[in-house]
């Protein structure tokens, strides 16, 4: 197919002109049928709408089957679960992560010695490959194919949504040292378990998980006074060494030093304060002051992992090239980053947050109760309500929305189900002026077309370089908002013209690993007898009104003649999948 087609110039003018919109088979003069309403509630809360997703909710009724997606528990995933079990990232334990994939630090010596002459040329090869094999790179290439791989074929299409919405919402970037270890835990630990929880559960969750507070760096938040309590340590530490031989004194005192060198300065760090308050919580504009961050930051000194020796010790830990093979070191990372309140850089002063008063003398409780009265507080039941309506609503949601959705935040003490239920049941989420008028995010085109035409995702790594390159590779949004819940970021014309060239790609085979199952597709068109532009139409663009679309296609296929039924059916499915109706949801 031809960049300059008419077809292209079609998708591409009116995607740069801000005119991709769906155009939708109901409007506020007509009517919406039960079918219209299925087609929207899977376009927006689930990854794509199959024919036999639509058969479902319409046997079900909406109610009944969103109650059901809303008890993910109750729905059969075996299917699942076997690709899955090629996957094992996502499930692996800490240890058994760092046992496979360990630091790059930890590898450092036997990367030098991968490029060192002092190894013959096949067993630097051999060497590099094994490097290869145990890079950390290889977590993120195992949480993408989960990501996807739920998206694409979970049954418990809402419980994947929202588990994606809770995890940009409490975002942690992958890529940052230690979280490359700790992500995996982190979503299945302390965020997936809870999105249709309390939501106070998945903010002690998130605060207390390891890899939030590396992320933020609230584990080395202290007291300003706590050099005192460091003070109390050296002499200890002095007495000790007096009791020393000279030479055993000379050694515990260099490594003490080095220890010293490599400690970060102890002090009070309002990172994950700020975020806890601005995004987590209340939200920018909740009410709060830079002298509640500041107590909330005190409040939370103290909240850490593990010992710092430790986590030393294993920087220091190094892998070992013996009798032509990779030897990994054996290390108790889970000990290492477990959570623990430490009481000695705890401030113990009175605190003053929004009004409450937190008396002198509390420990890690006064932690805990905080976020309580955070996660309760009406400022972030409209924070949360605003971010879901955002997301699956419109870019600028109807108040009347949030105002409900705090309503009911308020009323079931931040019962995620019940408030998710309410997002999906309102009159505002199934208004004909907020049908098809979002602009699907990279993640959310990339695996609808997917889900869509039954593709195969053998190499995620493609997808990553697309999403990359889209500007919205799970994982990988390193500020702590995550990446944009509103729509209008996706539709630029540059944005369009890549969106355009993965669905060409995606078609024709380009894309390594990653290809529709043309079979199940095009087995539409022989079993209906029709011709393959409606077929394709009326099951990958449910419920649109196509025909401008189609008058495009059909010209285009009039202009330049394929030379093979086959060559046809993959240009009109490339153009479907590129086109702005395909594009929004």
């Amino acid at each position: 197919m031809s960049a300059l087609t008419r077809a292209t110039l079609y998708i591409t003018v009116l995607s740069i002109s801000g005119l991709v919109k769906a155009p939708v088979a109901y409007t506020q003069e007509t009517q919406a049928t039960d079918r219209d309403r299925a087609i929207h509630l899977l376009q927006r809360a689930t990854y794509g709408p199959r024919p036999a997703d639509i058969d479902a909710v319409l046997s079900d009724g909406i109610s009944d089957w969103l109650d059901r997606q809303l008890h993910p528990e109750r729905i059969d995933n075996a299917a699942l679960e076997t690709l899955l079990d090629g996957v094992p990232v996502a499930s692996m334990s800490l240890n058994e992560l760092a046992g496979q994939y360990p630091p790059n630090q930890v590898l450092q010596s036997v990367r030098q010695l991968s490029q060192s002459n002092s190894l013959e040329e096949s067993d630097q090869r051999r060497l590099r490959r094994e490097l290869g094999e145990h890079s950390p790179r290889r977590i993120l290439d195992g949480l993408a194919t989960t990501r996807i791989t739920n998206a694409v074929h979970s049954e418990r299409q809402i419980e994947e949504m929202m588990t994606a919405f809770w995890y940009d919402h409490f975002n942690v970037f992958w890529g940052k040292d230690a979280t490359r270890l700790l992500v995996p835990g982190y979503e299945r630990n302390a965020i997936r378990p809870h999105v249709f929880g309390k939501f106070e559960d998945m903010v002690l969750a998130t605060a207390q998980h390891p890899a939030m507070l590396f992320y933020l760096d609230n584990f080395q938040s202290a007291a300003p006074d706590s050099s005192l309590q460091a003070r109390e340590r050296r002499d200890a530490n002095a007495r000790r060494m007096r009791r020393m031989p000279v030479q055993a004194r000379a050694q515990a005192t260099q490594r003490m030093e080095e220890q010293q060198r490599r400690r970060p300065r102890p002090g009070l760090n309002e990172n994950y304060a700020r975020e806890l308050l601005e995004l987590h919580t209340l939200g920018v504009d909740g009410g709060y002051t830079q002298a509640d961050v500041i107590d909330v930051a005190r409040i939370l000194t103290g909240w850490t992992f593990g010992e710092q020796r430790s986590r030393m010790q294993m920087r220091q830990t190094q892998a070992s090239y013996e009798d032509g093979r990779l030897v990994l070191p054996d290390t108790d990372y889970e000990e290492a980053y477990r959570f623990r309140f430490r009481p000695e850089f705890h401030d113990t002063g009175e605190k003053t947050v929004m009004g409450r008063v937190f008396e002198a003398g509390g420990g890690h409780e006064e932690g805990v109760e905080l976020i309580r009265m955070l996660a309760h507080h009406p400022s972030t039941a409209r924070h949360i309500a605003t971010q879901l309506a955002t997301r699956f609503v419109a870019d600028k949601p109807p108040l009347a929305l949030v105002d409900h959705l705090a309503e009911v935040f308020l009323a079931t003490s931040g019962d995620l189900r019940e408030v998710t239920r309410a997002l999906f049941t309102s009159d505002e989420f199934y208004d004909p002026a907020v049908v098809g008028n979002r602009v699907k995010s990279p993640f959310l085109l990339a695996t609808s077309t997917l889900r869509m035409t039954y593709g195969r995702t053998a190499n995620s790594r493609v997808l990553m370089e697309t999403l990359r390159s889209l500007g919205e590779a799970p994982y990988l949004a390193e500020p702590p908002t995550g990446y944009e819940e509103t729509s209008a970021q996706w539709a630029s014309g540059g944005a369009m013209l890549t969106r355009m060239n993965f669905a060409t790609s995606y078609v024709t085979g380009e894309l390594r690993g990653v290809r529709p199952d043309r079979n199940r597709i095009f087995g539409k068109i022989r079993r209906r007898g029709e011709g393959s532009v409606a077929v394709l139409l009326d099951a990958l663009l449910p419920g649109t009104d196509t025909t401008e679309l189609m008058a495009v296609i059909e010209e285009e296929l009039q202009k330049t003649p394929p030379e093979s039924d086959r060559e046809s059916r993959l240009r009109v499915l490339g153009l479907i999948l590129g086109s702005p109706e395909f594009q929004s949801h």
